[in-house]
């Protein structure tokens, strides 16, 4: 089992390769869920759960949601090389290789110039915080909706339209890319990312 808490010091790129007949969000959805489909399997069967993504072109703007987007590159990091020889990323997205670039594992070494924790955004409907709340402080529905207003509004962000297999539905997976001024280790989720009460980071440049 691998050391969930240790440096990332390797890491994978991935590019989108442009093509004027199918739009990016398109190719996103479908390297996405392999690599879902590979992360879990990594976890299920070899018990890595240190390997997280980026988002080298992230870019959110809350007063011009429309600009947001997530670029078309995703690095692939690890605390070493045998963590992702064993995600094996070529093998989960050999049917991608018209779509996708997949360059070498190679060292982060000297390229960071920062860090970022990356999560998967999920925002509680406000009918169940209202009435998680009221049932939590036994207060009135009307009540737990004066405080619930108050409390920030859902982020319109850069999100992958993904499929889940058990239930047979389509979901956004919303992306929050934040800058970190400092190097937090700790274990990912299959998406390779954050909850939204974790903070673990990765390198950024």
């Amino acid at each position: 089992m691998s050391d969930s808490t240790s440096i990332l010091t390797h890491f994978q790129e991935i590019t989108i390769i442009p093509d004027p007949d199918i739009a990016p969000y398109f190719i996103w959805s479908k390297l996405f869920t392999q690599l879902h489909i590979a992360l879990a399997d990594i976890k299920n069967n070899h018990g890595i759960e240190s390997i997280g993504v980026s988002f080298p072109d992230y870019h959110y703007d809350n007063k011009n949601e429309k600009s947001s987007k997530l670029g078309l590159k995703l690095r692939i990091f690890a605390p070493n090389q045998k963590d992702l020889e064993t995600l094996h990323l070529d093998k989960w997205l050999s049917r991608l290789t018209d779509y996708v670039h997949v360059k070498g594992i190679k060292e982060v070494g000297g390229k960071a110039t920062g860090y970022v924790s990356v999560h998967r955004y999920r925002f509680k409907p406000i009918e169940v915080q209202v009435e998680s709340l009221a049932k939590k402080m036994e207060i009135s529905n009307d009540e737990a909706m004066a405080i619930v207003t108050k409390r920030k509004t859902e982020l319109k962000l850069p999100f992958i339209r993904m499929f889940s297999e058990s239930n047979k539905t389509h979901y956004p997976l919303q992306i929050l890319q934040q800058p970190s001024e400092e190097d937090v280790a700790g274990s990912f989720n299959v998406y390779g990312m954050n909850g939204m009460r974790d903070n673990v980071t990765v390198p950024q440049w």
